[in-house]
C-alpha cells in the first residue's frame, strides 16, 4: 500500500463528489434542468478522469481506455442488454416510445444517453475502480465503485439503488476481466437508451 494509490483513490472519489455538491443545488433551486446538469455532470466526470489519470502520470489504458480486450467487453457487457430486452418481451408488452416520433429527437436521446454512458463508465468503472483496485485490491474496488454507482441513481428509489448496485458489479467485473470500459460504456449508453427512451413497457 502505497500513500500515492491512496492518495490517487481519494482524488477518485472526489471527482465523484465534488461535482455534485455544485451542480444538485443549482437543480434544486431551478436553474439547471435534469439534462443541462447531466452533461455538466458527465463532462466533469470525463475531463477530470482523464486529466486526472495524465495528472498522476498513468496511461489512459490504465483505467479502461484502450482498444485493447473492446470485442470480450462488448460481448460481456451485453450479454445484461440481452437479457434485459429477452425478460422485457417474454414479461411484459413492448412498445415504441411516443417521444421516438422523429429522427432528430431519436439521434438527440441516442447521443444524450451515450454521453451519460461514458460518463459514469470513466469514472466508476474507470477511474475509480481501477485507482481503489490498486490500492485494496478488486474485490473492495468492485464493492465500493458499485455502491457510488447505486447512490448515483437514489431519486430511483431504495430498488433502484440495489438494482443499480448489482448492475454496477457485473460491470465492474467485466471492466475487471477485460482491463476495458470501452465496450461496457458503449454498452451502457445504448441498455439506457433502449430501456429509458426508445421502448416502454
Amino acid at each position: 500500500m502505497s500513500k500515492e494509490n491512496w492518495l490517487e483513490s481519494l482524488e477518485a472519489v472526489l471527482v465523484f463528489v465534488v461535482p455534485l455538491l455544485f451542480v444538485i443545488p443549482f437543480y434544486v433551486l431551478g436553474f439547471l434542468t435534469e439534462g443541462s446538469g447531466n452533461y455538466i455532470v458527465y463532462s466533469i466526470y470525463i475531463a477530470c478522469s482523464v486529466l486526472l489519470t495524465k495528472y498522476n502520470g498513468r496511461s489512459l489504458a490504465e483505467i479502461g481506455l484502450t482498444r485493447k480486450g473492446l470485442i470480450l467487453s462488448l460481448g460481456y457487457s451485453g450479454i445484461l442488454v440481452v437479457a434485459a430486452f429477452l425478460r422485457s418481451l417474454f414479461f411484459a408488452e413492448l412498445k415504441i416510445s411516443p417521444d421516438a416520433n422523429s429522427w432528430a429527437n431519436v439521434a438527440y436521446n441516442l447521443f444524450y444517453w451515450m454521453f451519460g454512458g461514458l460518463g459514469q463508465e470513466i469514472l466508476f468503472r474507470g477511474l475509480i475502480l481501477f485507482s481503489l483496485q490498486r490500492w485494496k485490491g478488486w474485490k473492495i474496488a468492485l464493492v465500493v465503485s458499485s455502491v457510488l454507482f447505486g447512490l448515483m441513481h437514489v431519486r430511483q428509489g431504495v430498488i433502484g439503488v440495489m438494482g443499480t448496485f448489482l448492475v454496477g458489479v457485473y460491470w465492474g467485473w467485466v471492466a475487471l476481466k477485460t482491463k476495458n470500459i470501452i465496450g461496457t460504456s458503449i454498452v451502457h449508453g445504448l441498455y439506457n437508451f433502449i430501456f429509458t427512451f426508445l421502448l416502454l413497457s
